[in-house]
């Protein structure tokens, strides 16, 4: 008898436990526009309450990590088990750390904690996740220093605790620089888990601006560098877009990133006829013969299949390069549109702010501007809800 009271008891626990570490499901996943739960200078989080088995401790005790790292010993000060390997890029490191497990050692309440220098930026859920549960996380992949990839789980109320029926790709950017880093989620996908082809993980150049800094020809040993690197820019959209600054024109065309392979254009420009030394002509023209990239030390090289030429661009001033307004607006929700707003005014004026684009006909110019959702106005940075105390200026 005590041997069925204690498998008894062993039942119950794992029952009754496994769905009080949790605090609620993927359907975050779901939203619209990415959520933010992170903010600057925020501790570490207190794991939930979980009542552990001794026995059950004792058993999974072998997939525990021993600290190793700053980041570790904060995770565990603040009452956390580490399990899995840890991740490094540069100064970036992914820690995983849960606060149960159930009867087969997997981990329950379990959370990723992202830390830049040792300096913690934030987790990769908004709560602590139970694995073969809705919402649950896999191994979070640290693609660059400042670039993480994370594949969740997606139960539906039918499916199998073995196989869910959908999984979540979320993207994720770490922003703020090394002395107040934080994590933003920037872009989730789903796709059923019958998909031939898996999401790819993205590259850590798209969604920046980057500026160039020279172009070396293999042919003639030339170098040539633009008099300033904000004349001749580049940006990888996430609509699967490039946009081009070259000097006095501006342009835009496709692109195509399949691992290091990248091909862009053709790109249809302004034609403004610009200075004399204007390496805009040139630029272009490289630009068309690009077939592969690499980045180090936070510089893009972009390689032509011509004459090996390379083209070496350094990111835009900003955490992650200047985001264009193009973009800021289609990564919160809105639609790019073109309007007749005030002379006054910039590319992608701000909405949230009365006359903005509120002028007479012969005071107004045509220019870009963003289209938000009902009960939304773009504030020059993204979509925000009406009536929400706007900053800036016009612009």
């Amino acid at each position: 008898m005590r041997g069925w009271g204690a498998l008894a008891a062993l039942v119950s626990l794992v029952v009754t436990n496994a769905p009080a570490a949790a605090a609620g499901g993927g359907e975050w996943l779901d939203a619209r526009v990415p959520a933010q739960w992170n903010e600057p200078g925020a501790r570490v989080p207190r794991p939930p309450r979980f009542d552990p088995d001794p026995f059950l401790e004792a058993r999974c005790k072998a997939q525990d990590r021993t600290p190793s790292s700053e980041a570790d010993r904060a995770v565990v000060r603040a009452g956390w088990k580490l399990f899995g390997a840890c991740q490094h890029f540069g100064d970036t490191e992914v820690v995983t750390a849960r606060s149960g497990s159930d009867g087969m050692c997997r981990p329950l309440g379990f959370q990723s904690f992202v830390f830049v220098g040792g300096k913690f930026a934030g987790t990769l859920s908004p709560r602590p996740m139970d694995a073969r549960t809705d919402g649950a996380g896999q191994v979070p992949e640290l693609v660059a220093a400042d670039a993480v990839v994370l594949v969740f789980s997606r139960y539906a109320m039918a499916d199998p605790m073995c196989c869910p029926s959908r999984t979540s790709t979320a993207q994720y950017r770490v922003a703020g620089g090394p002395q107040r880093p934080v994590v933003r989620l920037t872009a989730v996908s789903t796709q059923p888990t019958g998909d031939a082809a898996p999401p790819a993980v993205p590259a850590s150049i798209a969604l920046r601006t980057w500026q160039l800094t020279r172009m070396e020809s293999s042919m003639d040993d030339g170098i040539l560098v633009p008099d300033h690197p904000s004349k001749y820019t580049l940006e990888l959209g996430g609509d699967g877009r490039a946009t081009v600054k070259a000097d006095c024109n501006r342009g835009s065309g496709a692109y195509h990133l399949d691992g290091r392979s990248l091909s862009l254009g053709p790109f249809v420009t302004t034609r403004a006829t610009c200075p004399p030394g204007s390496l805009a002509d040139r630029y272009l023209a490289q630009l068309a013969q690009v077939a592969a990239w690499a980045e180090k030390d936070g510089k893009l090289r972009l390689t032509t299949r011509a004459d090996g030429a390379v083209l070496e661009f350094q990111p835009a001033p900003g955490a992650d390069g200047v985001l264009s307004g193009a973009e800021r607006c289609r990564r919160s929700g809105g639609t790019v549109e073109a309007a007749a707003c005030c002379g006054l005014v910039g590319e992608f004026p701000n909405t949230c702010l009365v006359g903005a684009c509120g002028c007479s006909p012969e005071a107004s110019r045509p220019v870009s501007t963003c289209r938000c959702p009902a009960g939304q106005c773009f504030d020059g940075s993204s979509c925000a809800p009406v009536g929400r105390k706007p900053g800036g200026q016009l612009r």
